[in-house]
């Protein structure tokens, strides 16, 4: 017998652990071979700063800050800083 780990983070700014962890446990009861163990467990929650969540969201989910739409925008023009 082997055991086989998976990981899934879900990012949502609310979101009912017990409901994910039965969900998750109802898909992988229904969708594996009869008589395959399965465990879920919610193994908690991590709170990010506006720049955290966007470096997590960059090297978990590969979305950059550019690619969302809200990458930092430079109050100084580029002239401004050179020339000083």
């Amino acid at each position: 017998m082997k055991a086989f780990s998976f990981l899934v983070t879900i990012a949502a700014e609310n979101l009912d652990t017990e409901v994910v962890v039965d969900s998750l446990r109802e898909c992988l009861v229904d969708g594996l071979p009869e008589g395959t163990l399965a465990h879920v467990k919610a193994d908690g929650i991590k709170n990010y700063s506006e720049q955290g969540y966007k470096v997590f969201r960059s090297r978990v989910f590969g979305i950059s800050a550019k690619q969302a739409g809200d990458a930092h925008v430079s109050k100084v023009s580029l002239k401004e800083t050179v020339g000083s």
